[in-house]
């Protein structure tokens, strides 16, 4: 019994133990398959391409380079126009360059790039390497301006150069449906334009240029809007110059008087307007030269008069000279709502607007993309009595030069804003830029905005140059991203100079191409206001 006991406790042990074994044997190969998963991490999502270089263009090909990611197998290059909403070219590549061809001309084009892997689960997302414009199309056709377009027709005109041209085809903006094929006469070639008419009004088109069946370049046009209202139309009445005189007081109030392009309309005598007018050069694409308008005397308003608007567009106005000249120069009490200005040309005054006496408002005096020249001590405009006001005073996008004073005030302002204008040799030496001069009603209550202008040297006053900057009462100045040439001189004494000008190395001769004889085209490429001060046309 004892034995048999003892025998059946050691098999007993024994069997424990190998379990023991077992388990333990099984525990540790568990652990050692954990360790080896462990040390052998699931597959990573790739890293995404960055660029290599910068995005380049020659003319409609982008060229693009981008770093190469360890453990892809493609990439996948994308271009779109629209931020991808859709997709205009898709190419798999296996290398980090290339260059994608044959795009369209003048478009901006994204550029994204994607990594990829073996399983596509791990490629990496997008990477917008940027954006890049192609170039215009190489075109011997000129840009065209808005004297190229009529609400009826256009005006294509071209450099001759290479193989001669020999067809003009029309085609609708919104759709590229043909509207009018016009082959050109060995006339049309030498003359390098051919006007196009037979058009609609408001409408967007664009113009191909041919020599035989190869394209040397295209441009857009958009024809002028209607004229609306009630349109006197003088484009027919030729060799009298009094014609827009005599007709001034016969028109009902918001009449449009058309001018001839080319034709001068000499106010010889004064007269006192009582009804809203606009006065505009006329349509003429064979001719580009506004009409003018020739003052021997001057414009005053009716007694008692109330008057909407009188504008003046594209249009040269001009006296005989600037000693004794006006274009208003009024003495009878009035109310106006609005004096204007636009793309026009002034020249040879004692002054534009001179509010003499009376009580005469106006409430918004607007100069926009015009060119004032040659105007003596009343300048752009001078309120000259307390009892006149000229409310909001705006001169945006001209050049002023040769003035003697530009804003003058013996009366309260509300506002007075001078933006993106070239001012040189304006105002003269010890005078200001902006003159409210009468204490008690010297006050421009809105403030005085002057921005991203360009000045030049002051005008010469006996030989003195130096300017004065802002004289007004109450009113905040506001004043930003403006130049100054080094011949620019501002008097300290100034009771408000005029703040956050930059004053720049060069002189005016040296910044503008011709500036004593009218030509502001910026010919110093290092001024760092060529883009975005002083007058848009010199750009």
């Amino acid at each position: 019994m004892t034995v048999t006991a003892t025998k059946n406790k050691n098999i007993k042990n024994a069997s424990m133990s190998f379990k023991n074994i077992y388990n333990a044997l099984l525990l540790s190969a568990i652990l050692v398959v954990a360790c080896r998963k462990a040390d052998v991490p699931e597959p990573a999502r790739l890293f995404r391409p960055v660029i290599a270089g910068q995005l380049s263009v020659e003319m409609n090909n982008i060229a693009v380079g981008w770093q190469l990611i360890k453990g892809s197998t493609s990439y996948t290059l994308q271009l779109s126009r629209d931020t991808f909403k859709t997709i205009d070219v898709s190419k798999e590549l296996t290398v980090g360059v290339d260059t994608v061809r044959n795009l369209q001309y003048d478009k901006l084009y994204q550029v994204r790039v994607r990594a990829n892997a073996g399983d596509s689960v791990f490629s990496s997302r997008w990477s917008n390497l940027g954006e890049i414009k192609t170039l215009k199309f190489p075109t011997i056709l000129n840009t065209p301006s808005a004297s190229d377009v009529t609400e009826e027709a256009l005006r294509v005109s071209w450099v001759n150069g290479g193989a001669p041209v020999t067809r003009i085809r029309v085609l609708k903006a919104t759709d590229s449906t043909l509207v009018r094929e016009v082959m050109l006469t060995p006339a049309d070639v030498a003359n390098q334009f051919k006007v196009i008419s037979g058009l609609v009004a408001s409408t967007g088109y664009i113009a191909y240029l041919y020599s035989g069946a190869t394209v040397r370049g295209w441009e857009n046009y958009t024809t002028k809007a209607p004229l609306s209202g009630n349109i006197v139309d003088l484009r027919s009445i030729t060799g009298r110059p009094g014609v827009l005189a005599d007709t001034l007081p016969l028109i009902p109030s918001g009449s449009t008087i058309v001018l001839k392009r080319g034709e001068t309309y000499n106010i010889a005598s004064a007269i006192n307007l009582s009804k809203a007018v606009t006065i505009v050069s006329g349509s003429d694409l064979q001719v580009p030269d506004p009409a003018l308008i020739f003052f021997t005397s001057n414009f005053n308003f009716a007694a008692g008069s109330v008057i909407e608007y009188i504008d003046f567009r594209d249009v040269v106005i001009r006296s005989d000279n600037f000693g004794s000249r006006y274009i208003f120069n009024t003495t009878n009490s009035a109310a106006v709502g609005r004096i204007s200005f636009e793309n026009c040309k002034v020249e040879i005054f004692r002054g534009m607007i001179r509010l003499q006496s009376g009580t005469t408002t106006i409430t918004d005096f607007v100069v926009n993309n015009s060119i004032l020249d040659s105007l003596s001590n009343y300048g752009v405009i001078t309120v000259d009595n307390v009892t006149c006001k000229a409310e909001n005073i705006s001169i945006t996008n001209s050049t002023i030069y040769k003035a003697e004073v530009i804003i003058v005030s013996r009366s309260n302002s509300t506002s007075v804003k001078v933006e993106y204008c070239t001012i040189n040799e304006a105002p003269k030496g010890g005078s200001y830029l902006v003159d409210y001069n009468t204490t008690g009603s010297n006050n421009v209550s809105s403030g005085v905005k002057i921005n991203n202008n360009i000045f030049g040297v002051g005008k010469s006053n006996a030989g003195a140059i130096a300017v004065r900057g802002i004289r007004i009462g109450t009113g905040a100045i506001e004043s930003a991203n403006n130049y100054s040439t080094a011949d620019y001189t501002l008097i300290a004494a100034t009771p408000s100079p005029i703040p956050n000008v930059t004053p720049y190395s060069r002189k005016s001769t040296e910044l503008w191409q011709d500036p004593y004889n009218g030509n502001f085209k910026i010919s110093d490429l290092t001024f760092p206001g060529r883009t975005n001060t002083g007058d848009p046309r010199w750009k």
